[in-house]
């Protein structure tokens, strides 16, 4: 199965957008190659978002059997119903998943014993990236690692992977919707 990936922007996201559907795919017993959108580059949420942008992308990559867009929500309420008509717009070939608040919360799930605040104060903040995300890669992660720290910070992705769910309720959302899409468990 081919599954593309449609980040608002693939230059850090990727980090942690690829590790963690690839988990995903595993965990229901789904062989999947996932690849992550470059080209076109999209550069922000409105752009992943766009209705002729999405119309292009799928038209441009047929031979994919799902797409994700997967974007932050960054508490913005009519997300959720812009994701929902791309999704009628594309039946049975793209979901849309809305990261509470940023995809970098589900990388500091990962984390959540060595975070100075509370899960739910972070889980909550409406900017999570600069809060906590960027002190945090700043103090732990090595200088020279790929997107910034990301890929470091998401090596232990398949031990946490249960915490995660537990903790990031829009994945295991996104997992339930795949597994019911394609029949698996």
């Amino acid at each position: 199965m081919k599954i593309l990936v449609i980040p608002e922007d693939p230059m850090l996201d990727q980090y942690i957008l690829k590790p963690v559907m690839e988990r995903l795919f595993a965990d229901l017993g789904l062989a999947a190659r996932v690849t992550v959108l470059w080209n076109p580059r999209l550069r922000s949420v409105d752009q992943a978002l766009n209705p002729s942008v999405v119309r292009d992308i799928v038209a441009t990559y047929s031979m994919i059997d799902l797409f994700l867009i997967i974007v932050d929500r960054d508490a913005d309420e009519h997300r959720a119903t812009r994701a929902h008509t791309r999704e009628i717009e594309h039946p049975g070939r793209l979901l849309v998943c809305l990261a509470v608040e940023e995809v970098e919360v589900w990388m500091l799930a990962l984390h959540r014993e060595r975070l100075p605040s509370p899960w739910a104060e972070i889980r909550g903040e409406r900017d999570p990236k600069e809060r906590f995300a960027y002190p945090f890669l700043a103090a732990h992660a090595p200088k020279l690692d790929a997107g910034q720290g990301r890929k470091w910070a998401m090596r232990d992705l398949g031990a946490r992977w249960k915490g995660l769910l537990d903790v990031c309720p829009e994945i295991a959302e996104l997992k339930a919707r795949i597994a019911d899409a394609f029949g698996a468990s």
